[in-house]
């Protein structure tokens, strides 16, 4: 337990919690009692009855969802979390020097044009600069989903954080285990990163570099997303929906008997196919070429069918 330094009440919070909201005033603290004030939040426009029937009609419209799930699902949990992410403006200016490979080609063959005897690899020097400035998301928690991690905030539309407007939705609003000198550390390493993946794509082997990049305002948001839980038949399937843009995060879904007969006999059949032309292509030479590719390719196609006909996993799409 401790006390908030400004309205003296008592509150939980974890070990790993550093900066704290209180959940009677609302306060942002640190956990020596400093108010944070750049402190933000993103309101909820969808309340509970929208993100469920966002959902559900999500969910319906998907590869095999049984055309009955809006009417037969139950929401048997429902559940506003307010998850803190730090948000910091880096700027980043790289200049580069690298190794890039480039080839010559020799002796074209006279019957495929375009294609070439001998092709010759080898390494030339490039350089170049980017400058490039990021709004980089730090979640606030360590243990949080990976698809809530990422998707994207609508940090436009942030305003100062309101505990009423939480308390409202009987929303759970969580501290942040990192603290602000750290997310900035962290969004420094973040662009860091994003600048070498930038180059990267020029070379392939970086010789030297020269970075400037600069942490600009950093400030702590909350966004609210529904945790949600609904029931179809006998089993139970998860979901997260953003509660300020009815964006559906992540959802898992039934798939119907039909569509689960459809896939493996799909999948049967592009199985024996792609088996015939590779059949074909190692008996015949002149197929070798196109009818490993193409046999191959429905092979791959025909397993992946059947796996989605034949697993009972629910299905986890994205969008």
């Amino acid at each position: 337990m401790v006390r908030c330094a400004f309205c003296d009440a008592d509150f939980e919070a974890g070990p790993g919690d550093v900066l704290l909201v209180c959940p009677y005033c609302g306060t942002a603290q640190t956990t020596t009692g400093q108010k944070f004030k750049d402190h933000y939040m993103i309101r909820v426009h969808f309340p509970q009855s929208e993100a469920q029937r966002t959902l559900l009609d999500w969910c319906s419209k998907q590869l095999g969802a049984p055309q009955d799930l809006p009417v037969k699902a139950k929401f048997v949990k429902a559940k506003l979390i307010f998850y803190p992410f730090w948000i910091s403006r880096v700027d980043a200016d790289t200049t580069y020097h690298g190794m890039g490979k480039d080839a010559k080609f020799y002796d074209e063959w006279p019957q495929y044009r375009g294609a070439y005897k001998r092709i010759d690899f080898y390494w030339k020097p490039e350089s170049g600069r980017f400058q490039r400035r990021y709004e980089i998301n730090v979640p606030g928690i360590s243990d949080i989903d990976e698809d809530i991690k990422n998707f994207p905030i609508p940090t436009r539309a942030k305003e100062y954080f309101s505990h009423a407007h939480a308390e409202e939705f009987d929303g759970q609003v969580l501290h942040s285990q990192v603290g602000q000198d750290d997310a900035r550390e962290l969004a420094k390493k973040m662009a860091y990163d994003r600048q070498t993946a930038l180059i990267l794509d020029e070379v392939d082997k970086i010789e030297s570099r020269n970075d400037n990049i600069e942490v600009g305002e950093t400030y702590l948001i909350h966004v609210p997303v529904w945790e949600l839980e609904y029931r179809y038949g006998s089993r139970t399937y998860k979901a997260s929906v953003s509660a300020s843009t009815g964006y559906v995060i992540e959802s898992k879904y039934p798939r119907s008997m039909a569509f689960r007969g459809m896939a493996i006999f799909g999948g049967l059949i592009s199985l024996l196919t792609g088996a015939g032309l590779i059949y074909l292509a190692l008996q015949v030479g002149m197929l070798v070429g196109g009818g490993m590719v193409s046999g191959s390719l429905l092979s791959i196609i025909g397993l992946a069918l059947l796996y989605k006909g034949v697993s009972r996993k629910e299905a986890k799409e994205r969008i």
